[in-house]
């Protein structure tokens, strides 16, 4: 053997080991992705076909040839020249989760502030106890949450007030102990040499919490802000319980309006028009997410970081 065939068999690569664990493991996640991305795209395709081509291919998940059309999307947004319900139950939604996610924002930071960085007799006690309480299903307190509504609603003669009830709406979501603890958890990655020398140099609490901690945990506070928005855009049982008995149709949220907007359709061309707008009610769900994605990555790697 000469010099050339040993240099060629010391350069040789050595032939990749084939991972069955991972090629197993992209067929399962591709298989669950496709069961939970399929319906939308049958509801995307059947808000893209005619009424004859519904009839004729019922079960199809795109038009067929010739069968494409927009006008589904035309009407539930300028009806008879005005403005439908539809944008407006889209702009109710919107607020409700605005003044959600600041309402969340605020009141959560402050909790996991005093709890990472504050010493106070039962704060471990406290802490446990706050955590226990997640393994207690939410729909259990619905009960009580609407007896005090129709309680106080009643004393106070505003049961039919648009700004009372949707106050009733945002508030019970806000506040929720999961996002007590991803934000402690992030807190918890801050050193807190950084804090105790801002106190040294005397900053107040205040001044630490605005200037120094919120711009450490920004990433975090996105991922919260978009949980946030996309549970309070996607809510059902409880805003639906608040709105049901108002008689008025442009105080509805979207998921609540959707619900009557889609039953009450009849014949294969209004079915295409209530896919159409379940379609268009997600346009702001899909915007957020794009432009947001990475932070959220970010933000979900950072919150299991303990210190």
């Amino acid at each position: 053997m000469n010099d050339a065939s040993i240099f060629f068999l010391e350069k040789k690569k050595p032939k990749k080991r084939v991972n069955v664990s991972k090629i197993v493991s992209f067929f399962i996640l591709l298989i669950v992705c496709g069961l939970f991305v399929f319906p939308f795209v049958y509801m995307l395709g059947t808000s893209l076909k005619t009424e004859e081509d519904i009839i004729l291919h019922p079960l199809g998940i795109f038009p067929a040839k010739g069968g494409w059309t927009l006008s589904n999307y035309t009407g539930f947004i300028i009806r008879d020249g005005k403005l439908d319900n539809v944008p407006k139950w889209m702009f109710n939604s919107f607020v409700t989760c605005i003044v959600s996610i600041a309402v969340t924002l605020i009141i959560c930071t402050l909790v996991a502030y005093a709890f990472a960085f504050l010493n106070f007799r039962g704060r471990k006690m406290l802490f446990t106890t706050l955590i226990m309480t997640m393994t207690i299903p939410s729909v259990i307190g619905t009960t009580a949450q609407y007896s005090m509504y129709a309680n106080i609603g009643t004393l106070t003669k505003l049961i039919a007030n648009p700004v009372y009830i949707y106050f009733w709406i945002i508030m019970p979501g806000t506040a929720g102990v999961f996002t007590v603890y991803l934000l402690k958890n992030a807190l918890d990655a801050i050193p807190p040499e950084i804090v105790e020398s801002a106190r040294s140099d005397g900053a107040s609490n205040l001044r630490i919490y605005f200037r120094i901690v919120m711009p450490l945990i920004k990433s975090t506070l996105l991922l919260i802000g978009l949980f946030c928005f996309t549970g309070s855009w996607n809510s059902l049982l409880w805003p639906q319980l608040l709105l049901s008995g108002t008689g008025e149709q442009g105080y509805l949220t979207i998921t609540v309006a959707l619900i009557g907007y889609t039953n009450q359709v009849d014949g294969w061309s209004a079915k295409a028009v209530a896919m159409a707008t379940s379609a268009f009610s997600m346009i702001p769900i899909l915007i957020i997410f794009i432009f947001t994605q990475r932070r959220m990555i970010e933000g979900m790697a950072t919150t299991g970081v303990k210190r």
